[in-house]
């Protein structure tokens, strides 16, 4: 039951994140809002079932910070709507990830 909440929750965020497409500050507190809530799901999902979710809780939250922090640190507009793409497509590819496990390795 738990899993499915949390693959609804998933859900919701991709959608939000989906239509981002450029980098202003109105997609980046969207995106970050997204990480958090993401962060947020794949440490409850880590500590119910930590063999299932441990790669994604270690790697791909690691990826997405160093994406983020990429974003913050450069200031050239074509540098930093790069970096904005690569953090927005690593925290979907995180998202959608998540759910292929919920989807896989978990009974509802």
């Amino acid at each position: 039951m738990i899993f499915s909440k949390e693959k609804v929750k998933l859900q919701k965020i991709s959608a939000s994140l989906a239509a981002i497409q450029l980098f202003n500050q109105v997609s980046l507190l969207v995106l970050n809002d997204g990480f958090v809530e993401y962060a947020k799901i794949i440490r409850v999902l880590f500590k119910m079932k930590p063999n299932v979710f441990a790669n994604l809780y270690n790697y791909d939250l690691a990826e997405i910070r160093s994406h983020k922090r990429a974003v913050k640190e450069d200031f050239a507009d074509e540098t930093q709507q790069r970096n904005f793409i690569l953090y927005k497509d690593a925290v979907m590819h995180a998202i959608e990830s998540a759910n292929e496990y919920i989807t896989d390795y978990t009974e509802f």
